[in-house]
């Protein structure tokens, strides 16, 4: 990628670093030899020629420190992949999600930032959509993920127009790759395990976006100087849920049982089961709803603003996903859920 001539010498701050985006982001940033630093919770690093300061979020005499003498500031650090959660897991998504996120905004705007990027999330949107959904649509979001992340968009923007300080959102969909412990993950182990069967027909869509790729629309947008606020949703282009699921499967080399629970049967009962007052069964039905539905967006606007298209095939990110788990053979969850696209 070409790095643009006036963001030489300006140094980008990336938190999260050791997480799964924010470590291919570092990745790209250093091969392009961009100056960068590098926050995490961690004492270390994995790469040794990355400056790095180890910052907890949640401390903003530890996020002072990393904000000095930073032009731009890629916000990835966050909390996700909490499966089941409970009230001390939504408590932590706020304070993880919103509240770290405002020490990092507030820190960038005291030591003189020009540009913080907020690592969104498509969520806050909705827990699925009717149609395709786009950027000036209602946010809807429902869960404590998605209102966290929701939350954290508004601390930033009222920053913004405090401070002034040119902000860019970049709200992904699900991401996808070596190293994900996400919803891509979760099915591939029902479907390595042979425990997987199919709720509908599997021909509703789907926004998934390669690691790689959603590094690289970071990258665009860091690289570009900024000025006000904007908000843009980013994907890959939409796909089945039958292409994801066979995509995994032949990847992994199985095959999963060719019956199908019909949408309608499995709607209907976890409706029942819905009603019985238990939150266990009322997030079951919510689960089989969001896998029965639609998630769409319209990413034009970054895509003609930015030149942006996603380079890795479904087929090909799948591949290296389930090549990179094999490698890796990382333990086995105590309890497999079912995945919540």
């Amino acid at each position: 990628m070409a790095i643009n001539v006036n963001m030489r010498g300006h140094k980008i701050l990336v938190t999260g670093a050791s997480g799964f985006l924010g470590a291919e982001l570092v990745r790209q940033l250093h091969n392009g030899d961009v100056s960068v630093r590098a926050t995490g919770r961690g004492k270390t690093f994995s790469n040794p020629n990355i400056e790095y300061y180890q910052a907890d979020i949640l401390d903003p005499a530890q996020i002072a420190v990393a904000t000095r003498d930073i032009h731009t500031v890629v916000h990835v650090a966050g909390l996700a992949h909490v499966f089941a959660p409970d009230r001390a897991s939504a408590y932590r998504f706020q304070l993880v999600n919103e509240i770290g996120t405002a020490n990092v905004m507030r820190s960038a705007v005291d030591h003189g930032a020009q540009h913080f990027i907020l690592i969104g999330s498509v969520s806050v949107y909705g827990p699925f959509t009717n149609g395709i959904c786009k950027e000036g649509d209602p946010c809807r979001p429902a869960g404590p993920y998605a209102q966290s992340k929701y939350n954290a968009e508004q601390r930033v923007l009222e920053l913004a127009e405090s401070s002034g300080m040119a902000v860019t959102i970049l709200r992904l969909s699900t991401l996808y790759g070596e190293g994900d412990r996400g919803n891509v993950d979760r099915l591939m182990r029902w479907i390595d395990k042979r425990c997987f069967i199919w709720l509908g027909r599997g021909e509703n869509r789907k926004s998934l976006l390669y690691k790689g790729d959603a590094a690289r629309a970071c990258l665009l947008a860091a690289f570009r100087p900024a000025s006000g606020i904007s908000i843009y949703s980013v994907s890959a282009p939409p796909c089945t849920m039958r292409d994801i699921v066979d995509g995994l499967a032949r990847a992994l080399g199985r095959k999963y049982f060719p019956g199908r629970v019909p949408a309608s049967l499995a709607l209907l009962a976890t409706s029942f089961l819905r009603n019985r007052h238990s939150e266990k069964l009322n997030r079951l039905h919510s689960i089989v709803e969001k896998w029965l539905n639609d998630d769409v967006y319209d990413t034009r606007l970054f895509e003609e603003e930015y030149n942006f298209r996603a380079e890795t095939s479904l087929s090909e990110g799948l591949k290296r996903q389930v090549a990179w788990h094999r490698r890796a053979k990382i333990a086995e969850a105590p309890a497999l859920s079912w995945p919540l696209f």
